[in-house]
């Protein structure tokens, strides 16, 4: 199970590379939109891509609705769902204030904070060939994109804060998805998100006196389609999968994995010709491929 678990996540990591090119499709279709109207159409894209999702449970999973009742669905998905919009939010804002490589870096921070969290709370690190892994896939994904260059303002604490988020939805991805019906939970978590990215909505359109046309917006092509893409690959599949599989392997051990998603961002970018290949690619990414070796073949020993 291990291996079809390695395979899934591998395959989630592809489908969020992905979704960058999707979500800069769509915010490119609102060029119009002011820069201090960023959020309000950052946000609007994320409550549609959760609201979409929950029909599509409902119809692919309809074995989930007898599992709604349960108040500890609904408790476990809010803790999920805390944690993945507050790591969303988080780094959308702190976009705002510093480059997309900086970015990627403080991002990839959440791959040693999982690292820590675990070896503060089991008191010890598990093995040497994971903190190896830990570093050479924290390199890897900070730097695919070239050097960061930081200034420790807001934007780069936020950011940092972003991370701290990610990790803990994946420390409890494991803790939760082992005690309830992942399935369930990965429905309750989503329409909680739905919730929470709404009234997030509501607040940036007030404080920006936003008077963007919500309807002529996403009936753009170039807004809908990747919206579309976005809903069902980037949140039904992956998410299905993440919850589904992640018990299966090490929680620091699936976020080295995870750390491959930039990778493949920066891949379709360069194929797409959004951006221009640089040697940070290759060096980034070998970097990341190898830590995941040092990682894989270190919990095949430990397992033996």
């Amino acid at each position: 199970m291990k291996q079809k678990a390695t395979i899934a996540l591998f395959i989630v990591t592809i489908i969020w590379g992905c979704t960058f090119l999707w979500l800069k499709r769509a915010l490119d279709s609102a060029d119009s939109v002011s820069a201090s109207q960023t959020n309000v159409v950052s946000t609007l894209f994320v409550t549609l891509r959760f609201g979409l999702t929950l029909p599509i449970f409902l119809y692919f999973t309809p074995s989930i609705r007898k599992n709604l009742g349960d108040y500890r669905s609904w408790y476990d998905g809010s803790i999920l769902a805390f944690f993945m919009l507050g790591g969303f939010v988080f780094q959308m804002i702190g976009l705002e204030g510093i480059s997309p490589a900086v970015s990627a870096f403080l991002t990839s921070l959440y791959v040693i904070f999982t690292a820590l969290i675990l070896a503060y709370l089991a008191g010890r690190f598990q093995s040497k060939s994971l903190l190896f892994g830990v570093i050479l896939a924290t390199f890897g994904a900070g730097y695919i994109q070239g050097p960061p260059e930081l200034h420790y303002d807001i934007a780069e604490w936020l950011t940092i804060l972003c991370a701290i988020m990610f990790a803990g939805h994946i420390i409890f991805t494991d803790i939760i998805t082992k005690r309830v019906d992942p399935m369930t939970v990965t429905f309750t978590s989503i329409a909680i998100s739905t919730l929470m990215a709404l009234l997030l909505l509501n607040y940036f359109m007030f404080v920006n006196d936003s008077q963007i046309n919500i309807y002529s917006m996403v009936m753009k092509v170039d807004f809908l389609v990747p919206l579309l893409l976005s809903s069902f690959f980037g949140t039904f599949v992956a998410l299905s999968l993440v919850n589904y599989y992640q018990k299966y392997i090490d929680p620091v051990r699936a976020a080295i994995l995870y750390a491959l998603e930039p990778v493949w961002a920066t891949i379709f970018a360069v194929g797409t010709g959004v951006t221009d290949f640089n040697f940070w690619l290759l060096i980034g990414g070998s970097c990341l491929l190898i830590g995941n070796l040092i990682a894989e073949l270190g919990n095949q020993r430990v397992s033996e």
